[in-house]
Parts: C-alpha cells; structure tokens; sequence
C-alpha cells in the first residue's frame, strides 16, 4: 500500500509540473505572438511615417518651385481671387491652424485614394494657383486634393498610391516687418515679401479606432518660409556697380528716362577711396538732356549707396562672392534657357527669350517671360524681342531695333556697349564687374558705352515680373506637429 501511494503521489506531482510548464509555454507563446504583432505594427506604422515625411518634403520642394513668378497676393486669395471678409473668417485666416492645407483630424481619417469627399467645402486660400484673371478663375497647380505619389504595385503590374502631399501658402501676420507693410494685417495681402509654405504629406498605416474617432495615416506637416528678395527692384533704368567706372554716352538721342527714379544710379562699392562712380558717370553723361527722372536736373545721375547699404536685401550687392554665387550657379539651376559660351542673335536666328505685353496684367494669357542665362558674350542685332530675366556674365552688345521687358544683370565681365538700341530695355539694366582670382571674387571697373538711338525705360510692373522669376529663398524649415498650431 506504500508502495503504490508514492506512486500516486509522484503522478500527481508530475501531472502539476507538466500543467505549469504548459501553461508557461503558452504565456511565452501569447507574449511571442503579441510582441511580433506589435513589432510588425511598429514597423509599418515607422515605415509609413518615412512616407508621409518623404512626401511632405517633395510637396515643400513642389511648392517653392512653383512659386517662381506668381503674386504672393494672387497666391493668398486662391485661383478664385476673392475670400470670405467676415471678421470670423478674418480671425480664423490669422490662426496657426489656418496654415494647414487640411486639417489635422481630417487629414488623419482621409482616403487618400479619393480624398475629394472629405475635403468638400475646404476654401481655395492659399492654394498654389495661376492667379484670377478679369474674374475667371485661375489653375490650381497643386489641386485642393492634393498630388500623388505613386510607387510600383508588389502584388502586381502597374503602380499603387503610396502617399499624398497638399500645399498650402498663409501670411505671417502679426509680424513686425509685415504689419510695417501691411498696417490693417490682413491675411491676404503681403506686406514684407515673406509668406509661409506649409506641405501635408499623408500616407496610409494600420486602421485605429479611438471611441468615435478613426486612425488609418500617419500626418507629417513641414512648414518653410519664403522670401522674395528685393536685391535687384532698384527702380532706375540703368545701375552700375563698382570701385569705378569707364562710361560714355555719345549722340543726343540717347534716351534714359527713370520716372520716378533717377535715370542712372550708381552704386561705390569702395567708399573709403577717393573714386566714385556717380560723378564719373555724371561726367560722362553732361550733355546729355535726355537722361531725366526723379525729379533731378538732366543729365538725371544719382548716387544710391547709402539707400541700397540700408536695405537688408539690397546690400547684398556690396557681397561679390553672393553675387558669383547667384549668377554662376543659382541662375543656371532655375533658368528656362541655359546657353554656354558666345552667343550672336538676330531677328533671323535668336531664340525664343520670352514675351510680355506691358498694356496687360502679368498673369493675363499669352504672357511668357522666361529666364535665359548666357554663360559668355551676347551680341544681339535684328528686329526681334525677349522678356523676363536675361543674366548675361560676359560682354553684352547690341546694335539694331531689340526691345526687352523686364531685367538684364550683366555682371561678370561687366561690358555693355549699345549702338543704335533704338527699342531698348523697359525695366532696368544692372551692370557689374566680378573678377575670380583662384577662387578670391573681388569687383572690377565695369565699361559701358551707349551711343545712337538707344533707349532705356524705367518699368516698375515689368520689373516686379522679372523679380517674380527669381525663386524665393527658403529662409526657415521645421516640421510641425499638431501641438504647435492652438
């Protein structure tokens, strides 16, 4: 009887440890299986937050881009041109979250395979656009829905919706420089050239419910501000920079007329020597009674360096290394024509430069100014035109009936001579001279020789165009969570 009790006893006792073991087994199984969902859940859910981040930088590179020549206003107010001016609205346009091209709970719950519907009724401003026109509406070149971005199907042929980004420019009222320029603070009227570009990219993640709320992407914001550089909106006709200058004018129907503005302003780069480039050129230009504006006696020639050294943006001009930067490697990046070494036009073999009808608005249809850099010299002879910015780092001659609207920078070897210009610039013409000494850029002593029937005119609109083609300059970025916008 002994015997078979311990027996019994021991098969109990093996019986309990192998219930305990299972019952471990089981719990570390459970453990496995949850911490592997979790695993699995915590990379898609980091896998879809790269997207979403990812698409969000490609829609505030998108949107700087397309910026190039549009009207901060015309941006502000939408493609329809009008906004809601109720003091409610006003108010809300002022709010961080009113920067947000959609907002964020919308954006978190959003089909982004057919967005439309949950974005019904969302206002058009700040949406990226072409601007209105005599009140027809303007294109929206990243639509209220948004743009896709797409990536190859792994399941099958063809390509599947990863992501999506939106974009969204808002003022940045409130501010001391903007409310300086724009004292009533509205938010649809650009008072500092400065403007807030907000991208919202979105991709798809695990589906979430939280009580009534719904879960199913991850939402990256990045917000940049914009600034349009007013470097070169110098007003004049004509603008010569340098330590000195080599200048004649020659022939009294040589026109330079300035306007408002002087017809020819000088920029010293060296103050502390005893050149200055405003009295030579107001020598070189004593008999002519043609060069008129701004009030001042012909020949109309004035010194601006003290008013370009006070202008934050304008006094980048006394930076040579700034300006070889910009003209030999910024301008080439974003030009719509980029021509390498000497170049001879004429009304037979010149290039489509651009055009632009001065008696209409800028985003009136048919206008088509373009960016053309010249990486040598320009001679232009012929009866035939250009518009829009024109950078020429060589010697820019020219002979012959040639009309150009907007801006001309010839700054490299700084040499204009114009003979018989007879249409001439409406805008303006900045000259300057940049020597690269094994990769030390100093300024040098531009030339300049106008003769005949040349003719320069001051065009403050046509200069804003050509001002407008140059991109804005990123001067912030940050990503934005919702914690950020009360």
């Amino acid at each position: 009887m002994c015997f078979n009790q311990a027996r019994l006893d021991e098969s109990g006792i093996a019986l309990l440890l192998v219930l305990i073991s299972l019952s471990l087994f089981s719990l570390l199984g459970i453990y496995i299986a949850l911490n592997a969902t979790s695993e699995v859940c915590v990379s898609d859910n980091y896998e879809s937050l790269l997207a979403a981040r990812s698409a969000a930088e490609a829609g505030s590179n998108h949107g700087r881009i397309l910026m190039s020549g549009l009207s901060f206003d015309g941006v502000l107010e939408g493609a329809d041109g009008a906004h809601d001016e109720s003091a409610a609205y006003l108010a809300q346009a002022r709010s961080y979250a009113f920067r947000n091209p959609v907002p964020w709970t919308i954006a978190r719950s959003l089909d982004i395979l057919n967005p439309a519907i949950d974005l019904a009724g969302i206002p058009d401003d700040g949406l990226i656009n072409s601007g209105s026109f005599q009140g027809a509406q303007g294109t929206a070149l990243i639509p209220l829905t948004g743009a896709t971005q797409l990536v190859p199907n792994p399941y099958g042929a063809g390509s599947i919706t990863r992501s999506r980004y939106f974009a969204k420019v808002s003022d940045n009222n409130g501010e001391v420089s903007e409310l300086a320029g724009d004292p009533s603070d509205s938010p649809f009227k650009d008072g500092d050239g400065i403007v807030i570009l907000r991208s919202l990219g979105i991709a798809r993640t695990r589906r979430e419910t939280f009580g009534s709320a719904t879960v199913q992407n991850s939402v990256t914001v990045i917000e940049t501000r914009l600034r349009r550089r007013s470097t070169f909106r110098l007003g004049a006709p004509l603008v010569v920079a340098g330590e000195s200058v080599a200048a004649s004018f020659d022939g009294n129907t040589v026109a330079i007329s300035g306007g408002d503005n002087p017809g020819v302003a000088a920029i010293d780069l060296n103050i502390s020597d005893n050149l200055s480039p405003g009295q030579l050129l107001r020598e070189a230009a004593s008999e002519q009674e043609n060069i008129t504006g701004g009030g001042l006696a012909a020949p109309s020639v004035q010194d601006i360096t003290e008013k370009v050294a006070l202008e934050p943006d304008q006094s980048l001009l006394f930076d040579a290394t700034y300006l070889w930067d910009f003209i030999n490697n910024r301008v080439p990046r974003f030009a719509d024509l980029v021509f390498g070494g000497d170049q001879i036009w004429d009304g037979t073999n010149a290039p489509d430069i651009g055009s632009y009808d001065r008696n209409q608005p800028a985003n009136a249809p048919g206008q088509n100014p373009r960016v053309t850099f010249v990486g040598g010299n320009l001679s232009l002879s012929g009866d035939f035109a250009g518009a829009g910015l024109l950078v020429v780092t060589g010697d820019f001659s020219c002979s012959g009936p040639f009309a150009f609207t907007g801006l001309v920078l010839v700054i490299g070897t700084g040499n204009v001579s114009l003979t018989d210009f007879a249409v001439g610039i409406y805008g303006e013409l900045f000259v300057a001279r940049l020597t690269n000494n094994a990769g030390l850029i100093n300024f040098g002593v531009p030339a300049l020789s106008i003769k005949g029937d040349s003719r320069l005119v001051a065009d403050g609109d046509s200069l804003e165009m050509a001002i407008r083609l140059i991109p804005p300059s990123q001067i912030s970025f940050r990503e934005i969570t919702s914690g950020m916008d009360p």
